[in-house]
């Protein structure tokens, strides 16, 4: 194993480890991510600028809920590792509002597209970004009805930040989620398959190709006795795919990084399933092995880790709320400097 890659896997412990003593109250998996934002950027946690990060958040007067409960961590995370945290806070406020349009409800995409916008330096084309991923999301709609939801308005918000005019993107994508689904029958859930069709078709190279790799990656993991989770891991497999390594070479690698993880508090079978761990060694390995090849597509993986993994949070606190309200109706009769 590489010198580098120990060292990430010690930082992403060491900063889950620290994540936990200063988000408290939090989701065990948010201590995760905020660990995966500060490694993936070579920082470590400054408790000092998180409790400062979180005196700015609470002061600011008309602060979005979105923004104080779903996405805290992230936001206060991404905070913490900027020169000036108020000013960024500000500006992702500012695009958030311009992204959100008429919308009522509030959406954890919407803040992560937010971010994006802001991380990536495309601030100043927040109103032009608006225009393009909300035609992207309606003729998205229109393909896939039952499928394309919130969870894709980070998608679709990198999306348009690319030189694809719409068309080209929605044809690619229903091109790549079809031949995922039809032609290699890859048994994987239908959002799932959308979102790694989104992911895909963000980097270079030929469509098929990028898709066989994602797919012999997927049965890989399997045949290696690790089996690479179908549903909201799955988007995930996006970030192996451009590596120049063996496909066999590099699932031994994924394996022996999520053993490693397994032995430190937070990452065991007690504090999450394998599938998660797994997602998380492959993006440690795809960081490593890829470098800094393409800011956007590395940004993309990230995000879509982030919002797949608060979403399955959401998706755990919703089953544990249900839960709890069958008990007691029993008894009485649920996530760059500036």
């Amino acid at each position: 194993m590489k010198p580098e890659l120990e060292q990430k896997i010690n930082l992403f412990v060491e900063n889950r480890k620290e994540a936990e003593k200063a988000f408290v109250m939090e989701h065990k998996l948010n201590h995760v991510l905020s660990s995966l934002i500060l490694t993936g950027s070579g920082h470590s946690l400054d408790r000092e600028k998180v409790k400062e990060a979180k005196k700015i958040v609470k002061s600011k007067k008309g602060m979005l809920s979105v923004f104080r409960a779903t996405c805290f961590v992230d936001v206060v995370t991404k905070m913490s590792i900027q020169n000036n945290p108020e000013r960024y806070i500000e500006d992702v406020l500012e695009v958030y509002k311009i992204i959100k349009g008429k919308r009522i409800m509030e959406y954890t995409g919407l803040v992560l597209a937010s971010m994006a916008i802001v991380d990536l330096g495309r601030k100043n084309e927040a109103e032009k970004i608006a225009v393009k991923y909300e035609e992207i999301l309606r003729k998205m709609s229109k393909k896939h009805p039952f499928l394309t939801d919130e969870n894709d308005i980070a998608f679709a918000v990198l999306l348009a930040m690319t030189e694809k005019d719409v068309d080209t993107i929605i044809d690619e994508m229903e091109e790549c989620y079809t031949y995922l689904k039809k032609t290699l029958k890859v048994k994987a859930d239908a959002n799932a398959l959308q979102g790694l069709s989104e992911l895909i078709i963000l980097s270079d190279g030929s469509m098929t190709e990028k898709c066989d790799k994602a797919a012999e990656l997927y049965v890989t993991f399997k045949e290696h006795g690790a089996k690479y989770g179908y549903y909201f891991e799955f988007a995930s497999l996006a970030a192996l795919i451009g590596l120049d390594i063996n496909k066999d070479e590099l699932v031994d690698l994924i394996i022996e990084v999520d053993e490693k993880l397994k032995d430190n508090k937070g990452f065991g079978d007690w504090s999450m399933n394998r599938k998660e761990r797994l997602m998380f060694a492959a993006i440690l390995v795809a960081e490593v092995l890829s470098g800094d090849n393409n800011q956007m597509y590395n940004y993309a993986i990230d995000s879509a880790v982030i919002s797949n993994t608060i979403a399955s949070i959401i998706a755990e606190e919703v089953a544990v709320m249900m839960c709890m309200i069958i008990c007691t109706n029993t008894i009485s009769t649920a996530s760059t400097n500036h």
